[in-house]
């Protein structure tokens, strides 16, 4: 899918969203989740934090589709709602949220998460592009690009029993694995 398609896409999806209609939500809820869970899963966030995350991160966007004027700008939106909802759950839970606030003012604080929001929406988006590519590469690699980085990591002789793959060949493969992702990446408009 290229991008002007995927944001005409989008642009059609949300505004099926604001007319109520629930399929379109499911679908939106759907196309986004995994980026969700992936910025809980980098705050450091349990499953029932990174649970309640995702529940509010898309509150907040059923109360706010109405702001979303670009569908470009969504990703970023959801990003930044879910990572400022993590500091929220960090800050009030009393875990440290990685910035040491002895001596700072309330404004410091807000942008420092602000800024932190930005960094980790962008994270998330960028994976969310890599995840919405990887239909564009073979199965096999798809298995074994998963199982390396994406799953918890599993050792060359777990990656040979599940894919029935001699533990030689396992990295040359991935090497290939990765050229063809750079090439879906590139077609995709990623480094531009």
């Amino acid at each position: 899918m290229d991008s002007l398609k995927s944001r005409h896409d989008i642009s059609y999806l949300l505004d099926r969203c604001r007319r109520k209609d629930s399929r379109a939500w499911s679908e939106l809820v759907d196309m986004y989740e995994a980026m969700v869970y992936s910025v809980a899963r980098r705050h450091g966030l349990d499953r029932d934090d990174a649970n309640d995350v995702f529940v509010v991160t898309f509150q907040t966007l059923l109360k706010n589709l109405d702001k979303i004027e670009s569908p470009v700008a969504l990703p970023k939106w959801i990003g930044v709602t879910a990572s400022r909802e993590c500091l929220r759950v960090l800050r009030i839970s009393g875990r440290s949220t990685g910035y040491e606030v002895a001596g700072i003012t309330l404004d410091e604080l807000v942008a420092h998460e602000d800024e932190l929001a930005d960094q980790s929406a962008i994270k998330a988006e960028q994976a969310h592009h890599l995840r919405s590519v990887l239909h564009k590469i073979t199965e096999k690699c798809r298995k074994l690009l998963k199982m390396l980085y994406f799953d918890e990591e599993s050792s060359y002789s777990e990656i040979s029993e599940k894919l029935g793959m001699p533990i030689g060949a396992i990295g040359p493969t991935r090497g290939r694995c990765l050229e063809s992702l750079r090439t879906a990446l590139r077609s995709e408009g990623f480094f531009d």
